[in-house]
């Protein structure tokens, strides 16, 4: 009796010294100032005026053009008058730009247009896409997606945030730039691409081997990602603005069976759809492992001195806390999503007559894979949660293994942050990871330095009509945007 009071004893004060040591280091963990970043160029009332008065005009009118990406449409056919209309039209907008810079057509589509800087640096590379998701539920839109209608100082338009936007708003920084007289001091190159949204190979994988084969050296690449946000992260009560390090890789992976058919008025039991269905629940209830590792990790310790205290003890003590951590995580759809590998049954497919057991099943499941988490090592954990051989798993489509993870310091990553520190006041500035894809994806063998981050500010309604209805962005949002960019011009 005496040993287990001394062992309770023992465990109390180890305990009160765990608790003390994490309260310590929450205590120790004081925030930096967040303002401590000025504006490297002093816009005028009438030049803030100017942007304001047209940039969301060219935004509008540059969403009429219709660049849909159709999975399986082929590039030689591919929105092709409106692709080169919209290049006009970029060139006859920004008459700056279209003087000064070098504009070269890749692969038929897409556009590459570098404006040379006086510094012999490696370029500043920033990317962006003309083409958009599709729009069946057209009719369900508040104004047509395509019309480029402004009201009440709000455009609603598909492409206002994915990402005709950026986009945009980099040639009008860029021609305003040049307008004022403002310097160039490193080569910047702008890479838009047409097909992001069907994986980008014929549009931002023909730009990069074109920057390779040419030998055109890219310091970093800024692309579309994440925006700056309110409530992103637990006990954060600042805006959060989100560096995107790294994205996940993608697979869809086919299981299929094949067993013999019949009558279905006397099934074998152990036919094909019942097999491929014991195969499915058994992975449906299993979970890829959960990893509190860069970039989530940089994330959840970069913010923790400026949330609440409890949180604070909790993330800045990630040494003793992860375990918890990665528990309340796995109890979200998007913060599970960060953590792991996720997996998804997309499409079912088996019989096509009622009466007829058919003699093959088969399956999609969609990975979207953590930083680390290789394919074939997905594949061979499938294989042994399935345990059963009548179940063949291979690779069904083009995949894709996650990014690296870029450095969370350095060019790029640093002027990015001062950036937005000069813009947008009292915003945490952190490393994450992008769960969804990115033309980025593209020019892994051009840089390792690529940084996701587009200088909007989100509301949740503005992020749930993103490949939804009802896309919009306002004067304000976009404005702001603009000047942004040009303000990132002049820290390169």
């Amino acid at each position: 009796m005496q040993s287990v009071k001394r062992s309770l004893k023992i465990l109390g004060v180890l305990l009160l010294l765990l608790v003390s040591t994490m309260v310590g280091i929450a205590l120790f963990n004081q925030p930096k100032a967040l303002n401590d970043a000025t504006a490297t160029i002093a816009l005028k009332n009438n030049d803030l005026a100017a942007i304001e008065s047209s940039a969301l005009e060219h935004l509008a009118q540059a969403s009429t053009y219709r660049i849909v990406g159709y999975d399986g449409a082929n590039n030689d056919s591919i929105n092709h008058g409106n692709i080169l209309a919209f290049h006009a039209w970029l060139r006859s907008t920004y008459p700056m730009v279209a003087k000064h810079a070098k504009w070269e057509i890749i692969n038929q589509h897409s556009l590459l247009i570098t404006l040379q800087g006086s510094s012999k640096q490696p370029a500043a590379m920033f990317i962006g896409h003309m083409d958009v998701v599709p729009t069946p539920d057209s009719n369900q839109w508040k104004h047509g997606p395509y019309k480029g209608s402004i009201v009440q100082d709000t455009l609603w338009a598909r492409g206002a945030l994915d990402d005709k936007n950026v986009v945009i708003g980099l040639m009008e920084a860029a021609e305003r730039t040049l307008n004022m007289g403002l310097p160039i001091k490193r080569t910047l190159i702008f890479g838009f691409g047409h097909d992001e949204e069907t994986g980008g190979k014929h549009g931002a994988a023909e730009i990069a081997r074109h920057l390779i084969q040419n030998k055109i050296p890219v310091a970093f690449i800024s692309d579309e990602g994440f925006g700056v946000m309110k409530g992103i992260v637990p006990g954060l009560k600042n805006q959060c603005a989100i560096i995107g390090l790294s994205e996940k890789g993608f697979a869809s992976i086919k299981l299929k069976v094949e067993q013999l058919g019949g009558h279905s008025a006397w099934p074998n039991p152990e036919n094909a759809t019942a097999i491929l269905s014991k195969g499915l629940s058994k992975l449906e209830h299993h979970q890829f492992e959960s990893h509190l590792e860069n970039p989530v990790r940089g994330l959840f310790s970069e913010a923790a001195p400026y949330m609440d205290f409890g949180y604070k003890v909790l993330f800045s003590n990630l040494w003793a806390t992860a375990p918890l951590v990665k528990m309340v995580l796995q109890g979200g759809e998007k913060t599970a999503a960060s953590i792991r590998t996720t997996h998804v049954t997309t499409i079912l497919r088996a019989g096509n007559k009622e009466n007829v057991v058919p003699p093959s099943a088969e399956a999609i499941v969609n990975l979207r894979l953590f930083p680390g988490h290789k394919i074939t090592d997905a594949i061979k954990e499938i294989n042994a949660v399935l345990d059963d051989p009548r179940i063949k798993a291979t690779l069904y489509s083009e995949s894709m293994e996650a990014t690296p993870v870029s450095a969370a310091n350095g060019d790029g990553y640093d002027q990015i942050k001062a950036s937005i520190h000069a813009h947008f006041p009292e915003t945490v500035v952190v490393p994450g990871l992008v769960i969804t894809g990115t033309d980025c994806k593209n020019y892994t063998a051009v840089t390792d330095r690529m940084y996701r981050f587009v200088p909007f500010e989100f509301s949740s309604a503005n992020l749930s009509s993103i490949h939804g209805i009802n896309e919009y962005i306002t004067r304000k949002q976009f404005s702001k945007g603009v000047v942004f960019y040009m303000d990132l011009f002049q820290r390169l």
